[in-house]
């Protein structure tokens, strides 16, 4: 199943801009599904595809798909990087986002918040990102 994986991740990486988002995305949940028998959800060949599959759905503007994604591979990436990693902060940032679209406030605060405490640690509290954000979470109350 790892070939399987690799081989897949290979074939995506050369097929992307060539097949249709649709054809993408059916490659994705295709290969969810076989690796899926074998792997767990916290596998790193289940991140990359579901991560690649959250990537299409927000091309397609399938926002509904793309936040069943995200959500899918925020707690395994809260396991596997270390407490104040960018990686977490950008997938609580997509999320943010896209439950904003949703008018799903709350949760898009919440989410947007969190990307916010890792972004100062990261970048320090005065970076340009985090005074974007501020403004953009201020638009939104």
């Amino acid at each position: 199943m790892v070939r399987y994986a690799r081989n897949t991740i290979r074939e995506f990486r050369s097929v992307k801009h060539i097949k249709s988002p649709t054809e993408l995305l059916q490659m994705c949940e295709l290969s969810l599904e076989k690796m899926g028998a074998v792997f767990d959800d916290a596998n790193v060949y289940m991140l990359h595809m579901m991560y690649q599959a959250m990537g299409v759905c927000i091309y397609m503007q399938d926002w509904e798909g793309a936040v069943s994604y995200g959500e899918k591979i925020l707690k395994p990436y809260s396991q596997i990087y270390p407490p104040y990693s960018l990686n977490v902060s950008s997938m609580y940032l997509k999320l943010g986002r896209i439950y904003m679209g949703l008018e799903k406030y709350s949760m898009g605060l919440h989410a947007l918040k969190k990307a916010m405490a890792i972004m100062e640690v990261a970048h320090g509290e005065d970076h340009h990102y985090l005074t974007e954000l501020r403004k953009e979470m201020a638009q939104q109350k």
